[in-house]
């Protein structure tokens, strides 16, 4: 941020002396916007999926219980993963993959549920919209 203060307070002695002209400073200025926009671009729809999978696989504690049996997260991401890999084409967004694939059994059409390590229980969508919702803000 000083950086940034102290090249505003300069930037007029320079174009006033004659050291660069207008054009190179509008040239660093766009420069400058492009690198902060690239930084800060969205996810793709393909990184939201592998994000919301590693969620998934990285729940501590948790259990995953799909058709009446449970699995641990790791089992579940695996299970949602190839799930993903046999349907992308056909679901082509994160909210499409939540809504069609994470939610429930495509053989009973039972939701998914997660029990956490304190006994509570989510539906893998309400889960998964959470946390899709909270990836888009940013």
């Amino acid at each position: 941020m000083k950086t940034k203060s102290w090249r505003y307070a300069v930037l007029p002695v320079i174009l006033a002396v004659g050291i660069v002209s207008a054009q190179d400073v509008k040239a660093q200025i766009t420069t400058d916007t492009s690198a902060a926009t690239a930084t800060a671009a969205p996810y793709t729809e393909e990184q939201k999926v592998n994000h919301l999978i590693q969620v998934i696989s990285k729940m501590e504690g948790a259990t995953f219980i799909r058709n009446g049996s449970e699995h641990t997260c790791a089992e579940a991401a695996e299970h949602l993963e190839s799930k993903w890999e046999k349907h992308k084409d056909d679901v082509q967004t994160a909210q499409g993959f939540v809504e069609k694939l994470a939610s429930r059994s495509g053989l009973t059409g039972e939701p998914y549920r997660i029990r956490f390590a304190d006994g509570t229980e989510k539906t893998t969508n309400e889960v998964l919209m959470s946390e899709l919702q909270q990836v888009e803000q940013r």
